[in-house]
């Protein structure tokens, strides 16, 4: 029995690829997917946040990495990488 994961695409993608990896995991065609995310997305309250949630949340295919492992990552090599020492915030 394979166990299927939901994940953002690599290949399918224009944002971050959430509506992509939607497509992969259900099976729907990529063209409706991408219309009904953009629809839920740009007409709803919660669209926008369950999208950003989406993509937070949900690894990457192929990866175990996050989009906040990748946001955490990016941060850290642009601040230098060290977690500050809470004696030095004094």
């Amino acid at each position: 029995m394979s166990s299927k994961q939901l994940t953002r695409s690599k290949n399918n993608r224009i944002v971050a690829g959430v509506a992509g990896g939607i497509a992969e995991y259900t099976g729907l065609d990529l063209s409706l997917t991408r219309l009904i995310t953009a629809v839920v997305v740009l007409f709803t309250g919660i669209g926008l946040v369950l999208y950003i949630l989406a993509w937070i949340l949900l690894p990457e295919e192929g990866s175990s990495s996050t989009g906040l492992d990748q946001i955490m990552g990016a941060i850290k090599k642009h601040t230098g990488g060290d977690t500050p020492n809470p004696d030095d915030l004094r």
